[in-house]
């Protein structure tokens, strides 16, 4: 399963709005996604952030997200993509547009 991990501090509560649009709608949705807040991920010149992490997976940080609709749709639509069976590789190709320019690292699941 993957976990969706978005800064709570960034930018003067727009990340507190962005986590609770994406729970809100993971809800709405009933998707089988772990969401939760963590105060400061560190990219703050890059903010919002949100992280997708999974047991065996690559590991995801994605920046310059803003609390609306949009950046809720794509970050659930690659949960989803993330969650499917294998390393948690998130395809360019697949990514929806807010994404494919927002990304801050991808580190590979551990050895």
């Amino acid at each position: 399963m993957s976990a969706l991990i978005i800064c709570t501090t960034c930018a003067d509560g727009s990340g507190q709005s962005l986590l609770e649009g994406v729970e809100n709608e993971a809800l709405a949705r009933d998707l089988p996604l772990v969401v939760r807040g963590q105060a400061c991920m560190a990219a703050c010149g890059r903010s919002c952030t949100a992280a997708l992490q999974g047991s065996g997976k690559h590991t995801y940080l994605f920046g310059e997200l803003a609390p609306d609709a949009d950046s809720i749709e794509a970050l659930l639509t690659v949960a989803g993509q993330h969650a499917e069976p294998g390393e948690g590789l998130l395809a360019w190709s697949r990514r929806p547009e807010r994404l494919k320019s927002g990304l801050i690292a991808r580190l590979p699941p551990p050895a």
